[in-house]
């Protein structure tokens, strides 16, 4: 059983004290299906962190004599810095399963391939919420808190995480929160509706969804204005992707050739998977320009943030980047014992040797060539990355200009990480190489760990100062989010179409 008694929640904000729970009662029975309504800026989601544990309440008392899940596909309580494996691992330690187990369900449940192996912090939004949803099947929980309709990846996918949830743990206590009226009726034996700070309680769903109904067609006079001020804007919302980053019809398409790379000389012991890009039409003949993106499968996977090769698709289509080939290739994924994927990332892309560009143009590059001709060109050469893989691909086009003449940098990691804040006093102290730049980042990019206190927009403002004194060709761009994708997936199509102008229109 849950209980509420008496619970008041308070926030302190700069406009004063926002009350979001003025004294809340709540039950909910072992088996019990339980649905939450309420308008937006009710408390919704702060009653379910409640429920879950995460928050305490400022006052009252909160009982629970079963075991309760997080809200599901929320990924929040992730360390970014580990992969989806070893975050799987840390939970199932916390929650005292057998750690094979966990990770045997989660591998297969989630579908994640090799980013399975990959940081966290890497994922799109829809990869973080596969992984915390399979984890989340994978703990027997007595209640599952569910905070809006469990829409989780395609719709295979969600029908898959349907039948696990609803019908595979039909006796589980559920506590839905949603503005869906249709999934609480479906779902759910009977609802709060949450008013005023107070959750008002209904034996039959209807008579709740009637009430939320009619209450929202009321003024919003109960609703205090330190409320209204307190509602959290999220900086990276207004980034989405545009036109040139969605599949078009009748716009021809390139294909996927998966890469097997040797064993490396430079980076041994380490599994290296990459993925070609090829453009549609391609005679084999052509030599073609080339693009490289490190942590490939960030910028390559279906479902992620970036959806690189669609618009590689349109750009090609309208003449706005030539027609070229694309290389994704990421870090190495140690094979002896104990190695770790994101220290060995570390190594490979935040050092600032030249090493990282001789595995590529020794090592990789003549796999690439069986299926491809390549132009020798630097200025048909452009390498990008993320964060650290950012600066690496900075620091492959810094050592070898002959072989890398464009580089995409989105929140680079230009910070003291293995020497990489060293490159704004490089490139004022060097004659400027031929290279044309393009670097993005959001004005509150801070990581914590390890990392706090380093200063991501500090760096990428040196970088373009640096570059500005040496009269190189760059664009910064700096946008208002955090250190994530979201600004630079939405800007790629005008970074590409900058870094490659020269080419001219060459469509068709």
């Amino acid at each position: 059983m849950i209980e509420f008694h008496n619970v008041h929640k308070e926030y302190h904000t700069r406009r004063g004290i926002n009350h979001v729970l003025r004294g809340a009662d709540i039950s909910i029975l072992a088996g019990e299906k339980v649905g939450i309504l309420g308008r937006n800026g009710a408390g919704k989601s702060t009653t379910i962190r409640l429920l879950s544990g995460s928050e305490l309440p400022t006052s009252g008392i909160i009982k629970r004599s079963m075991s309760v899940s997080w809200p599901l596909a929320f990924g929040g309580a992730f360390q970014g810095a580990l992969t989806g494996r070893d975050n799987a691992k840390c939970i199932s330690r916390i929650y005292g399963r057998k750690i094979e187990d966990t990770i045997g369900f989660v591998q297969d449940f989630a579908e994640l391939g090799v980013y399975f192996d990959e940081p966290v912090r890497n994922y799109s939004s829809g990869m973080a919420a596969r992984l915390a949803f399979a984890i989340s099947m994978s703990i027997e929980f007595d209640c599952f808190l569910i905070d809006e309709i469990v829409h989780v990846g395609d719709h295979r996918f969600h029908e898959k995480c349907q039948i696990e949830l609803f019908e595979k743990r039909a006796d589980r206590s559920l506590v839905i929160v949603s503005h869906s009226e249709d999934f609480v009726r479906q779902h759910c034996d009977r609802a709060y509706v949450l008013k005023d700070g107070k959750l008002l309680s209904f034996k039959h769903i209807d008579d709740a969804i009637d009430f939320h109904i009619e209450s929202l067609h009321k003024p919003r006079d109960t609703m205090s204005q330190d409320a209204t001020h307190a509602m959290i804007h999220d900086a990276n919302d207004q980034y989405c992707l545009g036109p040139d980053s969605l599949a078009r019809e009748g716009i021809p398409k390139g294909r996927i050739e998966p890469l097997v790379i040797p064993p490396s000389s430079l980076f041994p012991d380490c599994q290296h998977d990459a993925w070609l890009y090829l453009p549609a039409n391609y005679d084999g003949l052509s030599a073609l320009p080339l693009m490289i993106f490190e942590d490939g499968w960030l910028f390559l996977a279906e479902d992620g943030g970036w959806q690189v090769p669609t618009v590689l698709d349109n750009l090609i289509a309208d003449g706005g980047v030539p027609k070229m080939a694309a290389l994704f290739i990421e870090s190495g994924k140690p094979r002896r014992p104990g190695g770790l994927a994101e220290e060995q990332r570390s190594l490979e892309y935040d050092s600032v040797g030249g090493d990282y560009a001789e595995f590529l143009l020794a090592e990789v590059l003549p796999i690439v060539r069986q299926l491809a001709v390549l132009s020798d060109d630097p200025s048909d050469r452009g390498i990008a990355g993320y964060s650290s893989g950012g600066i690496c691909a900075f620091n492959a086009a810094w050592h070898r200009p002959d072989a890398f003449g464009k580089v995409f940098s989105a929140c680079g990691s230009f910070v003291d990480i293995r020497g990489g804040g060293c490159y704004p006093e490089r490139i004022r102290n060097t004659p400027a190489k031929p290279l044309r730049v393009f670097l993005q980042e959001g004005a509150r990019a801070k990581l914590g760990g390890k990392f706090s206190g380093l200063d991501w927009p500090a760096g990428n403002r040196a970088m373009a100062r640096a570059l500005a004194m040496q009269n190189y060709a760059y664009q910064f761009v700096m946008g208002e989010g955090d250190h994530s994708h979201h600004h630079g997936a939405a800007i790629l199509p005008d970074a590409l179409r900058w870094l490659w102008r020269e080419h001219g229109d060459i469509s068709g």
